[in-house]
């Protein structure tokens, strides 16, 4: 950056420099021509007007707030930005060591290249992000490409999003052209404004290879169930071959299928099932070998999986008059939780002593009304601990219900009204989207009896009635536990359905209604962890994922405290053991362990708390990621076609890269930047120290001249 033009400007009308300019010499002249101490020399009364003058002058100057500008430019050279795929599946397969020195050899040379030519450059890593390379240290000589996903068009965008407003020549992308991560990076890259060059890495022979491509299962299964576990398979150049695949739970043998490779590129998929016969994780591994196996890759036969078995689904009871739409809104925001099943009985039925289904939290809809009273075994229900959902529209009899288990004393009519919902922004007891609290109040409005309502203390409001565009404080929807600690929620009106359909119309999705059911029968359904020690842990995570535990304490009042220290321990499956401390962030404790090796983990933690120790244990699972794995062949087409979208060249291969190309096919020129900066003359010290040096000389003169 250098300095092109500096200059002094003040904005200042001509009276205010002709009044400075006369109170200086006014004073210089008082002074020195009529004052009765002057100099008798002429030239030194002279000599100390024009200092005086230019000392007024110049502090007046100063008055006028004077600003000093100075311009100044910075030339931008063009730079050449050079990004590498970090992933390991560009070596695997034959000769791997000699490739993986290629690429080593490969990030070295490559900026060397530019910068003897005079071009500045700037390198980067990628696999699951992109990463800086450093330029002065020797870590590109041993670079070990591990990273275990490969996200093409992150990269793409990655160095768009830091580069969009910098003098770019040219982007030079080595990969393979594997990409499983992120978006595919043709149709979803959004390139900035330089031509993108491609160099080809990897392999892109058809070797001789079977891979598990897909390991298909759920997260979670139930105890007692049997779930499917689906494996897909890929088999090149085994035509004529037997292919066996067993399947291990928790490293026992459980079953195998052998397939029967048909033609030279063949796919099979085969579903096992599995019985859920004890709580806990499942850790699934299938295999995959051929009869002759001289396979170049063999990492990609097996893959591994975790799944939760869990004791039992939360059991959802409706209990309505008659058949509605909103029992069946109902039934499906309840079911979209995978952790909970629902049924749905008629009152009438119950009437008619069938006896009740089991369940863990019953709603009744639309009851009691003067056509069906409550059936036995539901009033024995209510005065029972069981969480209660009542559900009702304008010919419901809230009279018949227990106050103590609605929170509510309601004084009904004969008639009914519209309400709609106004947010009640105090309510704690769960979270739901933002994006659903602002459609609420644009919710079609439910059907409810007319009437006031009371709300006990006890009662947690979640929304408001709403009368046209006049809110009320009557409650709508609604949460009470009463003094036996029982839960139960009140939702005044009907047509539930119509707030489902609301939520699609807006949002595409059922989403923001189901969540609203799903976390009030989440709450009424959970009971207050009076624990004083609690600790959220990972349960299954990837390889590439970092372990993160979080950790709350209690005091004896149950407000939450970070006076005591917390330590945590890990075990790996060979013995060995890892000692962490949790450190403190606000009210809660965090720890992150880094990555682990993929395997099953125990922790343990502890906390003195009032002399006791506290304890808490646990297990967690990484498993293995083989995304590098599952595709062997490089994909060089596709690298073709990105760089003819950018406006770029694919160069060939690493041992093949015609960097001259990229010289011909760029444009090189240095962008100008100009800076103008303004700044107060007043702020300059020196101005100070000149002022004061002035007066200081003029006062020396006169009192050796004997005046004062």
């Amino acid at each position: 950056m250098h300095d092109l033009l500096t200059d002094i400007q003040v904005n200042a009308p001509l009276w205010k420099w002709v009044l400075g300019g006369c109170v200086a010499l006014g004073l210089a002249l008082l002074r020195y021509a009529m004052g009765s101490d002057r100099p008798s020399q002429s030239w030194l009364r002279w000599g100390l007007g024009v200092l005086r003058f230019i000392i007024l002058g110049t502090l007046y100057f100063l008055l006028l707030e004077p600003l000093i500008r100075s311009i100044s430019q910075e030339i931008e050279p063009s730079r050449i930005i050079l990004v590498h795929d970090g992933t390991s599946s560009q070596w695997f397969g034959k000769d791997s060591t000699a490739k993986k020195l290629e690429l080593q050899r490969w990030i070295k040379e490559l900026p060397e290249f530019f910068n003897e030519r005079g071009i500045g450059t700037k390198s980067f890593v990628f696999g699951t992000q992109l990463q800086s390379i450093s330029t002065t240290s020797n870590k590109k000589d041993s670079f070990k490409f591990d990273s275990p996903r490969t996200d093409i068009s992150g990269a793409i965008e990655g160095v768009r999003d830091l580069f969009s407003h910098k003098n770019i020549a040219a982007v030079i992308i080595t990969t393979d052209g594997l990409s499983n991560r992120g978006h595919n990076p043709e149709f979803s890259s959004q390139f900035m404004n330089a031509p993108h060059f491609f160099v080809g890495s990897g392999d892109t022979t058809n070797i001789k290879d079977l891979k598990i491509v897909d390991l298909i299962c759920n997260n979670v299964a139930y105890l007692g169930n049997d779930f499917p576990v689906e494996v897909r398979l890929h088999a090149r150049g085994f035509k004529g071959e037997n292919i066996k695949s067993t399947i291990s739970i928790n490293g026992k043998k459980r079953d195998e299928v052998i397939w029967f490779s048909e033609s030279e590129v063949d796919s099979k998929s085969h579903k096992f099932s599995i019985r859920a016969d004890k709580v806990g994780a499942l850790k699934i591994r299938v295999v995959s070998r051929a009869e002759v196996s001289n396979e170049d890759l063999i990492s990609n036969n097996s893959r591994t999986a975790i799944i939760d078995i869990l004791e039992s689904k939360r059991r959802v009871l409706i209990v309505a008059d008659a058949p509605h739409p909103d029992v069946a809104a109902l039934k499906n925001a309840a079911q979209s939780n995978k952790h909970q099943e629902v049924e749905v009985v008629w009152a009438t039925e119950l009437n008619q002593n069938e006896e009740m289904p089991e369940h863990d939290i019953m709603i009744l809809h639309n009851l009691p009304n003067p056509q069906a009273p409550l059936p036995v075994s539901v009033v024995e229900a209510i005065a029972q601990d069981i969480p209660m959902l009542f559900i009702g529209g304008a010919n419901v009899d809230w009279k018949q219900l227990p106050a103590e288990r609605t929170g509510i004393i309601y004084e009904t009519s004969d008639l009914s009204e519209s309400v709609g919902s106004s947010v009640n922004d105090e309510f704690s007891l769960f979270s739901f989207e933002k994006t659903l609290e602002s459609h609420l109040s644009n919710f079609p409005p439910l059907n409810s009896v007319l009437g006031k309502v009371e709300a006990k203390k006890s009662l947690d409001v979640l929304l408001y009635k709403k009368l046209g565009s006049l809110e009320t404080v009557w409650p709508l929807w609604a949460f009470n536990e009463d003094a036996a600690g029982r839960r139960s929620g009140v939702i005044l009106g009907e047509g539930l359905w119509r707030w489902r359909m609301e939520s699609f119309i807006k949002d595409g999705n059922f989403d923001g209604f189901d969540d609203l059911i799903n976390n009030s029968i989440k709450y009424l359904s959970s009971r207050d962890d009076v624990r004083r020690f609690r600790i959220e842990s990972p349960n299954k995570l990837f390889e590439d994922e970092k372990v993160k535990f979080t950790a709350q304490v209690y005091d004896a009042s149950l407000n939450p405290t970070t006076d005591v220290d917390v330590e945590l321990s890990i075990k790996d499956e060979g013995g060995q053991e890892f000692d962490f401390f949790f450190t403190t962030e606000n009210n809660y404790y965090s720890l992150n362990c880094g990555r682990l090796t993929p395997g099953t983990y125990t922790w343990e933690s502890h906390c003195v708390l009032d002399s006791e120790v506290r304890e808490l244990k646990g297990e967690f699972n990484v498993v293995e990621l083989k995304a590098e794995q599952t595709s062997s062949a490089a994909d060089h087409g596709l690298l073709k076609r990105l760089s003819k979208k950018s406006g770029g060249l694919f160069l060939g291969t690493i041992a093949e890269a015609e960097l001259t190309g990229v010289l011909d096919n760029i444009e090189l020129r240095d962008i100008v930047h100009e800076y103008t900066e303004r700044q107060e003359l007043i702020r300059y010290d020196i101005l100070v120290w000149l002022i004061l040096g002035g007066l200081t000389l003029e006062w020396v003169i006169r009192r050796r001249q004997g005046g004062y």
